[in-house]
């Protein structure tokens, strides 16, 4: 500070000094009076450049720290989302683990199997629309294929927490359904002597249903060629040994049929019944009536009405039309010939047409199986039955969902052994499931168990992971509030301090204004020198 001389009076060195202070004094208050205003210490730079730096980066990892706090936040909302829809998933994997094990026991039946296979079909139809409608902002959460999703749940680059699934969690990838859009069906063994062509045409194929029967359900299933016809010109009658035969019959005898002008047999079961009979010396006249049991469309009518007739001079009776053309089938009387004919007999049989085989529908317990009875030459459907008829080398269509090709004639083999063709039918449906018998249901069984334990692993990371985030967000939380202290105490004003110092240079302001006044009076004390 500069030396007072009061003598010299050109420079006033103490007015000087005083208002050196109180411009000192004066920005001191404005300082703090600006940081009682602000609340800030820190108001630019220049109060405290290294200060402002290090609360400037505090600053950013605090605000950084928030944000990782909201991520973290929202990544457990996400896979709580994923952790409802895996909860639903493992409630209906234990409902179709209860359905499987009632399915691998052998107390169940064909229809009983089928309802359970529809449910289970269900069940896998819902888990599909779960792993698809289990979104976080559109994006599938059980669906692997979406990849791994990861949360940013640090402050820096790299500080990141991933989750993903493992294994796809869809009916399909699990095994749980076959995913079947249309229907299919799969050979699986073919007779071992032909029956079923294997050439040129598929084995088993599947085909639309009949309006009148109803769509094989998923399943193992058999066609089973028991009989044809004598050859392609013969047909074949099987005499049906429960009816009441006709008194005084040796055997059913079948022969080439000529081309009938009024009805050619088809194969079928047939009623023969005596109307009436009338003898003389040598012929007896019988009047019969051959119904159709399998058609009711056959003849029209479905029957040769009552006025067919045939006389009889021998042993045998030719099974004739209305004009008198044979059909093929031939009665052999015995000994006692016509005479042994009696009115009202009735007897019942199988015809099989010639070039004809007859086939039957099994499921895989061995239950015959209804289907519809065609007349191959026209393609109609004649009936339903478990009994059908096919030309040989020619398509059977079964009407439940299938049909097949037989071999030529000579190659069909009608046993159990050989004249059997197994196949594998999927129903049309995306989520086809298979319980057919108690072995497919035991498998399937531990299917589910295979799933179940992949959705039971998958909740058991996610829960893992949920606990896990929820510890990282406690410690995020507690530093952000640490760095926000950091921050609060480089960057914020001690206002109980800044109050101390403001009323301080308040003061010093006064007085130091009070002795800028004194100091500039002083120089007029010398005025009295000159007196």
């Amino acid at each position: 500070m500069a030396s007072v001389d009061v003598t010299r009076i050109a420079s006033n060195i103490q007015a000087l000094n005083a208002l050196n202070s109180l411009t000192s004094i004066n920005a001191k208050l404005a300082t703090h009076q600006q940081r009682l205003s602000t609340g800030k210490r820190i108001n630019s730079a220049a109060d405290d450049p290294a200060g402002l730096t290090i609360a400037t980066k505090m600053l950013a990892r605090s605000e950084g720290l928030k944000a990782s706090i909201d991520n973290i936040s929202d990544a457990k909302n996400m896979l709580s989302v994923a952790e409802g829809g895996l909860s639903t998933m493992t409630d209906i994997l234990i409902a179709m683990r209860t359905q499987a094990e009632k399915a691998a026991s052998d107390t169940l039946g064909t229809a009983e199997r089928a309802t359970i296979q529809t449910q289970l079909s269900s069940y896998s139809q819902q888990i599909q629309e779960l792993v698809d409608q289990t979104k976080w902002n559109g994006v599938k959460l059980l669906d692997n294929s979406t990849g791994a999703k990861v949360f940013q749940t640090g402050v820096d680059e790299g500080e990141t927490t991933t989750w993903s699934v493992p294994q796809a969690l869809t009916p399909g990838a699990t095994g749980l359904n076959l995913s079947k859009r249309v229907a299919s069906a799969t050979a699986t063994t073919s007779g071992t002597a032909g029956s079923f062509v294997t050439t040129g045409t598929a084995v088993i194929e599947a085909v639309s249903t009949a309006s009148n029967l109803s769509e094989l359900s998923t399943g193992d299933w058999s066609l089973n060629v028991t009989d044809k016809a004598v050859s392609t010109t013969q047909g074949k009658a099987n005499l049906d040994m429960s009816s009441t035969l006709i008194g005084g019959m040796a055997s059913l005898t079948t022969t080439n049929a000529a081309a009938s002008t009024a009805a050619t047999m088809t194969s079928g079961r047939y009623e023969l019944k005596i109307i009436s009979t009338t003898s003389d010396a040598t012929n007896t006249t019988v009047n019969y009536e051959l119904k159709n049991l399998t058609d009711a469309t056959w003849n029209s009518t479905g029957k040769l009405s009552s006025n067919t007739f045939v006389v009889l001079a021998a042993t045998t009776f030719d099974i004739k039309d209305n004009s008198a053309a044979t059909l093929g089938v031939t009665l052999n009387l015995g000994g006692s010939g016509a005479a042994g004919l009696t009115t009202g007999q009735t007897m019942t049989f199988e015809y099989i047409r010639a070039n004809d085989v007859k086939v039957e529908l099994k499921d895989s317990l061995g239950s015959n199986q209804a289907m519809s009875q065609y007349k191959f030459t026209a393609g109609t459907t004649s009936g339903t039955g478990t009994v059908s008829y096919g030309q040989a080398d020619a398509i059977f269509n079964t009407g439940r969902g299938i049909q097949t090709k037989f071999d030529v004639f000579a190659d069909v083999v009608a046993d159990a052994a050989s004249g059997i063709q197994n196949f594998t039918y999927e129903r049309m449906n995306n989520y086809s499931v298979n319980v057919s018998n108690s072995n497919k249901g035991g498998s399937y069984l531990t299917t589910v168990n295979t799933a179940l334990d992949r959705v039971t692993s998958v909740v058991s990371d996610l829960g893992a992971l949920i606990s896990r985030l929820s510890y990282k967000e406690v410690q995020s939380a507690t530093a952000q509030a640490a760095v926000e202290g950091a921050y609060s105490r480089i960057m914020n004003a001690n206002m109980a301090e800044e109050q101390v110092n403001a009323s301080k240079y308040t003061i010093l302001q006064q007085t130091a204004t009070a002795m800028l006044a004194q100091a500039n009076a002083a120089p007029q004390n010398l005025l009295t020198l000159f007196r």
